[in-house]
């Protein structure tokens, strides 16, 4: 983790990057967007064939973060 902002490495954060969505590391790829895709049915295979860029450990970060603040 870097800074103040308390981001895992596998994520960036920048008011001007994406209007400031919380993006994937190196991508412009917003994690919602991810989390839109297994809301609606879609696999983390699926994901990282259409997202150039993003990786398997970007998303399980993701998913890992997703399942401890959704609990």
């Amino acid at each position: 983790m870097t800074g103040k902002s308390k981001l895992p490495d596998v994520f960036s954060q920048h008011p001007q990057v994406m209007s400031g969505a919380l993006v994937f590391k190196g991508t412009r790829v917003p994690v919602q967007t991810f989390f839109d895709h297994l809301d609606h049915g879609g696999t983390l295979e699926e994901f990282l064939e259409w997202y150039d860029g993003v990786s398997r450990e970007q998303l399980e970060a993701a998913e890992e973060i997703r399942a401890a603040t959704s609990a």
